[in-house]
């Protein structure tokens, strides 16, 4: 069993020397809602494929955090598949509670967290569905944004 663990292991590596990770570009963030109990922020994202096979996104794992502290960590579905040598737009929402950030009138806010990914061969894909491998790569966001005024 050890020795299968272990071969598997070496030919997910060996097989993923021939797949290079998706590219995220940060472009923009806006306040998508404002109540008086939290501030929606939606994130955009560039997404680059450079292989020569389609990649399928799967999930985007991450974390906001606002003055140092953890304010907001989130899943969210990716669902997009990147063509090759192409590129696609994503979003990812943002909740951040207004008693977190007390009454400063601008935030600064940063997001970090990675995207996971199928690269395009059979052996990758049965060895992420029987749980030995999940490829990632890091997503980074960073901005400042007026908080709305409730009245």
């Amino acid at each position: 069993m050890i020795r299968t663990t272990l071969w598997l292991i070496t030919l997910c590596t060996l097989q993923a020397c021939g797949v290079r990770s998706p590219i995220t570009q940060f472009n923009s963030a806006n306040v998508t809602n404002s109540t008086p109990e939290a501030i929606s922020i939606t994130a955009h994202f560039d997404i680059s494929n450079t292989n020569d096979e389609p990649l399928r996104l799967e999930m985007y794992k991450y974390y906001v955090t606002v003055d140092g502290r953890t304010v907001y960590q989130g899943l969210a579905a990716a669902e997009r598949t990147v063509p090759r040598w192409g590129s696609v737009s994503s979003a990812i929402p943002i909740v951040i509670r207004r008693e977190e950030i007390g009454d400063q009138s601008v935030i600064a806010w940063k997001l970090s967290g990675s995207l996971s990914y199928i690269p395009p061969t059979a052996l990758a894909e049965t060895l992420l569905k029987n749980g030995f491998w999940e490829p990632t790569s890091s997503i980074r966001a960073h901005g400042a944004i007026e908080v709305p005024v409730i009245e």
